[in-house]
Parts: C-alpha cells; sequence; structure tokens
C-alpha cells in the first residue's frame, strides 16, 4: 500500500488534520443553518429519544474503535508483508469510526435547533481522534526504519 514509512506518516497525518478540522465546520454549518429559528423535526418530542439512540451508537463507535486499535487479530494476516500498510488502515478505520460521533452532533443539532448537542458530540469525536492518534504514533514508533 505504501512504500515507505514516511510517506504513510505523512497521509495519516493530513488525514488526521482533515478528520479533526471537519468538526468546526459541521457545528458552523449547524449554527448558520439552525440560527434565529428551530430545529428541522417536525415533533420536537423525538429528540431525547433520538439523542438517547445516538448516545448508545456512539458508545458503541467508541467500543469498536477501542477494539480496532488495540487488538492484535485485527488485520494480522497483512502484518508479515505489510505492516506500514496495517498502521495506516488501522489509523484510518479508527478515525472514520471516530468522525461519526460528530456526525451524530450534527444530525441532533440540525434536528433540534440547539448547538449544544453539536458541541458535545464533537469533543466526543476529538478526544477519539487524539486517542487513535496517540495510538497510531505508538504503532509507527515500533515499526523498524527501513
Amino acid at each position: 500500500m505504501f512504500p515507505n514509512k514516511d510517506k504513510m506518516v505523512r497521509s495519516a497525518n493530513f488525514l488526521l488534520v482533515i478528520f479533526s478540522v471537519a468538526p468546526v465546520l459541521w457545528l458552523v454549518v449547524a449554527f448558520l443553518v439552525t440560527f434565529g429559528k428551530g430545529g428541522f423535526a417536525r415533533d420536537p418530542n423525538i429528540v431525547p429519544t433520538l439523542l438517547i439512540g445516538l448516545a448508545l451508537v456512539s458508545l458503541a463507535n467508541i467500543g469498536l474503535t477501542i477494539f480496532v486499535q488495540t487488538s492484535k487479530k485485527v488485520m494480522s494476516a497483512t502484518a508479515g508483508y505489510d505492516p506500514v500498510g496495517r498502521i495506516f488502515l488501522k489509523m484510518a478505520t479508527g478515525s472514520i469510526l471516530s468522525e461519526a460521533n460528530g456526525i451524530y452532533g450534527l444530525v441532533l443539532a440540525l434536528l433540534s435547533g440547539q448547538i449544544f448537542y453539536g458541541i458535545g458530540f464533537c469533543i466526543v469525536a476529538w478526544s477519539s481522534l487524539w486517542w487513535v492518534r496517540k495510538r497510531f504514533k505508538k504503532n509507527v514508533a515500533s515499526l523498524p526504519n527501513a
């Protein structure tokens, strides 16, 4: 997948920057769309139920992210012939799962018209991305210098 470790690290850092900036854009969009108006939900009573459901899905995403990042069995078949690509795929998968939390906040903010849902879920997304980046650095440090 990647010819060398340095190119993979550059690509991974760029991907992490993109995933870190995206929640800011979603918050801006949610603020601009709902500023001064109510949300798009026809029945505002659905928002608490949706909040509980998306919070549970978010917890499942966090659990799956932890599993992907810490499991030695995930993508273990590629560890022998492409360890650099394996580390990148684990980081990318964890980043995408982390970013889903920000999307849940955007959905709630647009439906309810209240930006604090977006802020809360984006904080979770950024925290998860930070943890994925920390694991990525640890995994890169374990690679041989080739």
